[in-house]
């Protein structure tokens, strides 16, 4: 059967007619004044293939012509900034639109309205493979990933850095093309996606249509060996290449964000992968009357209120992480209930997910040393029945990584107490809980020396601290450093205050991390815009905000007293947006007026009304909770999106990692 493929191109500023009264964006939000101008346009409609002739439009569509001529079959289409998403043989008239002059949440909002994503859905799914050559404002107006078959492949000749955005799913590809290719190939960069594609298309003719196409198929990597052949098979280009080294560098192929090949598995591969939740207190009022905004005053907290792990009726993790820190900072009361009943108990955690200790190193990072001697962690960790105890360690990070004395001094210390830490432990024969030893670093090299010295001092089990603020790529090469020198299948790893999303997970396990740590998915619920709600698909929403209005505390009291209006014009603002969210929810109203109850306290607040109405009502049409399914969704409706105090916002982070859990969950299975 022959394949089918499909290339998705960007329209270009350049183009064939370009009339001083051509189209604006203007003409494009109105369909009446679209026709009208079109009408007044007439003499210079011509297909989109024949529209645009900047460099990339060119030379695709030259190697385009060509291939069709040695027979094969192509389809083209392009995403336009003024019409949507194009077939070649579409015909329009001249226009002056680019999502190259947009910022990221113009373009999301135009792109939405045009309906890219969706058409661009709909006809990819008749293509065994699809190639899109863009940058990275035009990917940015897709909502990635699309939904494909297990037989489709998706493959992008993009710049290096917009591999985070694309790779996301299986069968993804990406080519890498930058200024390197452009200068080694010499083809201008804004042109070279569609010169190496036409190139492609040329060697696919030479090797045989068919054949060749299947062989991609099976293995899209032979795409970049396709690309050099038809240049190295060229006498004038035989010297293109100065070293071996620069071809081994140029147009570098992913299908992972961080591959790893098998023959580097480490030993612990397909061994446990746990994810441990930071506790902080986090806890909601079970009876909250979410209705009239009330919770009982004279409860006690401490024992009234409850943990994720019993909204769900089982945890939404492996274990908890629990920070000395934490527990020196408590309340005198909560202190005395953990000394007399233990951790597990005061958690309310079943008895099989453990609980893992730390001294809470960031707590401490400004002091010359610890605040905790060995002797004192190890009797705090056997005292309240953790299961798991961390050593003591000093972070090397900011401007104490940079200072090469204090950074040795800070390594050479952790590493001491690392070892103290086992001598203790082993000498006394009755703790129940399992060392970890954890070490510092601030490059690949400390930090695999590290974890070499403690598997020396007999450690089955090692975290890696200081990277949670750090780059996905930096752990990656301090994994890839450390992987070969995992002793066995037994041996654990953990990574502290790390989460990233699953395909990376999958490569950091790949290279021997058994566990790690991270409130992100919690705290994303209430901090920063646009990833508050994370739905099932993977995307994610910004909460509507609806702060309460009170004379006494919080946002409103300030305005007053800033003399940014009265108190009941912002009462009555408020309730009229709840009530609002409730009629939508019922079905009472429609998004639109919704949207304008809750507006007009946003203005009054002032909060940036325009960035909000757009991803407000993107949240409104799309109700992903009623999608959702978990507990916490299902109980409270609407309240879980929206942005007002901990018992909204804080289930809206149980729910976060619930959903965050469930993909773990899935990966995991791949393992077994």
């Amino acid at each position: 059967m022959k394949k089918r493929i499909l290339v998705v191109t960007s329209c270009t500023g350049e183009k064939i007619y370009k009339p001083i009264n051509q189209l604006i964006l203007e003409d494009f939000l109105d369909n009446k004044r679209l026709q009208k101008r079109e009408e007044e346009l007439k003499d210079f409609k011509v297909s989109a293939g024949e529209m645009y002739t900047g460099s990339q439009h060119l030379a695709l569509m030259e190697g385009v012509k060509k291939y069709r001529l040695d027979g094969g079959h192509i389809d083209v289409s392009v995403i336009s900034a003024g019409y949507g998403l194009l077939d070649e043989s579409d015909f329009i008239v001249p226009y002056e639109v680019t999502f190259n002059t947009m910022n990221s949440q113009t373009i999301k909002s135009w792109s939405k309205q045009q309906g890219i994503s969706e058409q661009l859905q709909e006809k990819v799914k008749n293509y065994d493979l699809v190639f899109f050559l863009l940058g990275d404002k035009y990917l940015q107006s897709v909502l990635w990933p699309l939904s494909i078959k297990d037989n489709q492949r998706m493959i992008f000749f993009a710049g290096g850095s917009s591999k985070p955005k694309i790779l996301l799913e299986d069968r993804y590809h990406v080519l890498a093309i930058g200024e390197k290719e452009a200068k080694e190939f010499k083809f201008g960069l804004i042109s070279i996606k569609g010169y190496l594609f036409s190139q492609l298309l040329k060697q696919v003719s030479k090797n045989g249509i068919e054949y060749s196409w299947n062989n991609i198929e099976n293995n899209p990597e032979k795409i970049r060996e396709y690309i050099l052949q038809s240049f190295e098979e060229r006498n004038t280009q035989l010297n293109l290449f100065n070293t071996p080294e620069t071809k081994n560098q140029m147009l570098q192929f992913y299908d992972e964000l961080f591959p790893v090949p098998e023959n580097l598995y480490a030993k612990n591969y397909k061994s446990e992968f746990k994810f441990f939740m930071p506790e902080n207190d986090d806890r909601v009022d079970p009876n909250y009357d979410f209705a009239h905004d009330y919770s009982e005053k004279n409860r006690n907290p401490l024992l009234n209120d409850v943990y994720a792990h019993e909204i769900y009726g089982r945890p939404q993790y492996d274990g908890l992480l629990v920070s000395k820190v934490n527990i020196d900072n408590a309340t005198r009361q909560k202190r005395a209930l953990i000394e007399e009943v233990g951790m597990h108990e005061f958690l309310r955690l079943p008895p099989n997910y453990p609980i893992m200790g730390d001294c809470g190193a960031f707590s401490y990072i400004d002091k010359e040393v610890p605040p905790y001697t060995t002797d004192e962690i190890i009797k705090y960790y056997h005292d309240l029945g953790f299961d798991y105890g961390v050593s003591v360690d000093h972070l090397i990070v900011g401007p104490f990584q940079k200072d090469e004395s204090i950074r040795n001094l800070r390594y050479e210390l952790t590493l001491s107490m690392a070892e103290e830490f086992m001598d203790k432990f082993k000498a006394n024969g009755e703790y129940k809980f399992h060392p970890i030893g954890i070490v510092q670093g601030w490059d690949p090299v400390s930090f695999r020396k590290a974890v070499q010295h403690l598997i020396n001092l007999g450690y089955d089990y090692i975290a890696l601290g200081g990277l949670a603020r750090e780059q996905s790529e930096k752990i990656y090469e301090i994994l890839k450093e450390i992987s070969p020198y995992i002793p066995n299948e037994k041996f654990r790893m953990h990574l502290f205050g790390v989460a990233r999303d699953m395909r990376t997970m999958r490569s950091f396990h790949k290279l021997g991390v058994t566990s790690f740590d991270s409130s992100s998915p919690l705290r994303r619920a209430w901090l920063g815009t646009g990833h508050n709600y994370h739905a099932a698909d993977g995307k994610h929403y910004t909460a509507i905000r609806i702060p309460e209005a009170k004379e006494t505390a919080g946002r409103v009291k300030k305005m007053i007293e800033e003399g940014k209006g009265e108190f009941k014009d912002y009462k009555s603002l408020e309730q009229e947006a709840i009530n609002a969210l409730r009629k939508f929810s019922a079905g009472e109203i429609n998004c639109e007026l919704a949207l304008t109850a809750i507006l007009k306290y946003d203005e009054m607040l002032g909060d940036d009304r325009e960035v909000h109405e757009a991803l407000y009502r993107e949240l409104l049409l799309e109700r992903p909770w009623e999608k959702c399914g978990c507990r916490i969704c299902e109980n409270i409706g609407i309240d879980v999106v929206v942005f007002r105090g901990n018992n909204r916002n804080r289930r809206r982070g149980f729910h976060n990692t619930f959903t965050y859990y469930s993909q773990l969950k899935r990966l995991r299975q791949e393992f077994q």
